[in-house]
């Protein structure tokens, strides 16, 4: 009877034991699928944002009459994560495209799809110009990839800072 007894003792541990262990096998896979259905989520939302924002910005021109220093910033949003574009600062306006006259560095958008960037030009003498200045900013990495974003320069007072904003080209 004692062995009997024993005998049973030890098959409800073991059973207990692979209970446990089921349990704990079942909660290992639960946290995997679902770690992994977040990670394919994760993954797949930018995709989706990208195709719902539309691609916009401003430059903020500011003039430094002592140094005459004319320093225009680059504010974007709505990019592709990643991407690598040209900016230039073109003579006329949006629709007559005129000739580049400072380019910019290549501006490369971050994970969220935004990016600034810089650009100083100094010996500046007469300030921001009136009128006959964009901002173009490209769909790629060079001009012949076409125009992405463009805004027009205006500035009839002679204001020492203008913002102009940037909009999708037609």
């Amino acid at each position: 009877m004692r062995n009997h007894k024993l005998h049973h003792q030890r098959n409800i541990v073991r059973g207990s034991m692979l209970v446990v262990l089921l349990l704990t096998l079942f909660t290992m896979i639960r946290f995997t699928a679902v770690a992994h259905a977040q990670q394919r989520q994760d993954f797949r939302f930018p995709l989706i944002a990208q195709l719902q924002q539309t691609p916009s910005g401003s430059a903020d021109l500011n003039w430094n009459r002592q140094s005459r220093a004319l320093i225009v910033t680059l504010h974007l949003r709505g990019l592709q994560p990643g991407s690598n574009h040209a900016a230039h600062i073109h003579a006329s306006t949006c629709s007559a495209r005129g000739k580049i006259l400072y380019p910019f560095k290549n501006v490369v958008a971050n994970k969220a799809g935004n990016a600034v960037s810089m650009l100083t030009i100094h010996n500046v003498t007469g300030g921001i110009p009136a009128s006959d200045w964009n901002i173009t900013v490209h769909r790629g990495a060079t001009a012949k990839t076409g125009d992405l974003l463009c805004g027009n320069v205006v500035n009839p007072k002679g204001a020492t800072a203008v913002s102009a904003p940037l909009r999708a080209s037609p």
